[in-house]
This record gives C-alpha cells, sequence and structure tokens, in this order.
C-alpha cells in the first residue's frame, strides 16, 4: 500500500504463497518474485524454507528494476545488466486463462483485458495456449510444504518454548505438525521433474507464459478477511489460485497491472520465465506500462529518479 500511495518508489518483501504477487495485482502495481534465492534470505523472518522467496514491490518497471539492482551484489548486478532486455519487437508467448479446477472462473472483463494484452504482445511475434494440466498438483506440493516449513520454523513456538504464534502462523504450523513428514520429502523429491515439466509444456518456445494474476476484480477487504461478516471463501481462494505454484517451482515470475475494470480498480497479469529470466520480464513489464499508462504506472506517479537509480540502498 505504501508503495501504490506514492510513500516510497519501492519496497522488499517476502513471498511464500502470494504475498509480493497479491499485493501487486490488488494495488496495481508491480510485483517482482525472482529465481528463488537471487535475493539472499539474510534476516528474514521464515515461514516456510523451501518456498520463502525475497522479493520487491514498485510503481512500475523501472523502478522495479532499480530496486532489484540495489538489492543484489556487484556480480549479480553486472549479470543483470548484461541480460538486460532492449523493448523486444517480437515477443513469443504461451497463454493460460482457464485454471483446471472448474470452481475457479474467469471473470469475462478481466478475460477480455487479458486478450487484449495478448493480442498486443503477439502483434509481431507469436502466441500459443498452454494447458496447465498438472496446475492443481502444483498447488498441493506447495500447500504440503507451506505446511512441513511452517512446522519446522515453529516447532519451539508449538511446544510452548518461544513466543506465541498468530493465528495463520499457529495454524499452519499445526497442520504441518500433523502431516507425515513422508509428504513433505516427496514434495521435495520431484519438484525437479515437475519444473522441467512446466518448462516443458508452457516455456518450450515462448519466452514467457501469461496467466491472470487474478481470476475476477480485485475484492473489498471485508470479501476477504475471514472475520469480516461479508467474508467469502471463494473469494479469498482466488487470491492464490494462480500464484502460489510459482514458489514450489522457483521459478521467477512478474506481476503488473495492464488496465482497469469498470470500477476503476486494477486487471493485472502475471508472466513466468525461465530461471534467470528477470530481465525479460522487467522489459515486458516496462513494455506494457508504456503503452497502457504512459510509464507512470497505473497510479501515474512519477518514477525514481534515474540520476539515483543505481544508488544501494
Amino acid at each position: 500500500m505504501a508503495v501504490a500511495a506514492g510513500l516510497c518508489y519501492g519496497s522488499l518483501g517476502t513471498d511464500t504463497a502470494g504475498s509480493v504477487s497479491i499485493p501487486a495485482a490488488t494495488c496495481g502495481v508491480v510485483g517482482l518474485m525472482p529465481t528463488r534465492g537471487l535475493l539472499p534470505g539474510d534476516g528474514v523472518a521464515p515461514l516456510a524454507g523451501e518456498l520463502d522467496t525475497v522479493g520487491l514491490l514498485a510503481r512500475c518497471a523501472d523502478d522495479a528494476q532499480a530496486v532489484l539492482h540495489a538489492a543484489l551484489d556487484a556480480a549479480q548486478a553486472a549479470a543483470l545488466d548484461a541480460a538486460a532486455t532492449p523493448a523486444m519487437e517480437r515477443w513469443r508467448i504461451a497463454t493460460c486463462w482457464i485454471h483446471p479446477d472448474p470452481a475457479v472462473r474467469l471473470d469475462p472483463a478481466v478475460h477480455a483485458a487479458l486478450e487484449d494484452y495478448a493480442t498486443e504482445c503477439s502483434a509481431r511475434g507469436r502466441r500459443r495456449e498452454a494447458r496447465l494440466a498438472a496446475l492443481p498438483q502444483w498447488i498441493r506440493l506447495a500447500q504440503t510444504l507451506l505446511y512441513a516449513g511452517s512446522a519446522a520454523a515453529h516447532a519451539q513456538a508449538l511446544r510452548g518454548q518461544a513466543p506465541a504464534l498468530g493465528a495463520l502462523a499457529r495454524n499452519l504450523a499445526l497442520a504441518g505438525a500433523a502431516m507425515p513428514p513422508a509428504w513433505a520429502h516427496a514434495a521435495l523429491a520431484q519438484r525437479r521433474a515437475q519444473v522441467d515439466a512446466f518448462v516443458a509444456e508452457a516455456l518450450a518456445d515462448s519466452d514467457v507464459l501469461l496467466t491472470p494474476a487474478l481470476p475476477g476484480p480485485v475484492p473489498d477487504w471485508s470479501q476477504v478477511l475471514t472475520s469480516s461478516p461479508g467474508f467469502e471463501a471463494r473469494r479469498l481462494l482466488d487470491l492464490f489460485c494462480w500464484l502460489s505454484f510459482v514458489n514450489y517451482l522457483g521459478l521467477p515470475a512478474i506481476v503488473f497491472p495492464i488496465g482497469r475494470d469498470a470500477a476503476g480498480r486494477p486487471i493485472s497479469v502475471q508472466a513466468i520465465a525461465r530461471p534467470g529470466g528477470e530481465a525479460m520480464l522487467l522489459a515486458l513489464a516496462r513494455q506494457a506500462g508504456h503503452s497502457r499508462f504512459g510509464g507512470r504506472g497505473f497510479a501515474q506517479q512519477p518514477g525514481l529518479p534515474l540520476a539515483r537509480s543505481r544508488e544501494r540502498v
């Protein structure tokens, strides 16, 4: 919210199941979740170590790149510069709009915005449809590691030997403590094969895969707050249905706005790339920001002064 309100140019954030991507999608900012391990997790309170990823939020892609550059060490920053992708004339995109879970329904306005953006991307490039039949399985595997990781990270608290946990962390940890350890071992053992399967289906001949960030309009807070009288479980589940599996795969992904709905709220897309594809994802988001919002982002606020864009923070 601070980034969207213009209180800062960018912010670091941790993402275990969508905690960078969801705020980006709901606030109309850019959310980058890098390849797992690109940004160090030193000093980060763990939730589930095999999923936790340090990412960032910014008002536009240029600001996101500046924040990422400042967070990297010298060698990593040089590699990012070397991989910097100029405005690409011919994007090779794969798209997947339909979730295999029939309970996840794509809102017509969101669908129209996604189609319009995909048409723009592929106007002088190539587009193909991808089918992510294994998506429900990846979500289950991510949930397994979320529960198991939470139990491991908060074992002392569960035994009463550390400060009490919040309700969410405690519920996740309790679920993990009741789960057979073999489930988490199996989820980890097959991760490499699952990543290979995803790349073969979605990225074999494509630069990026585009999916919805959210399948429906940005919800009111009362619809996703479990203690609210207006709570709607489906709206809460919809926040995660396209996002949490990326943490399991450990691939880089970026969420950025591509339009507005009838209420003026952002409609965002998620783009996923191969490991190390951060520069390409930022280039894609940059092009969308310029073509759709004049380079100033969804909130139409000035970006980070270029003279300071390389300062370390």
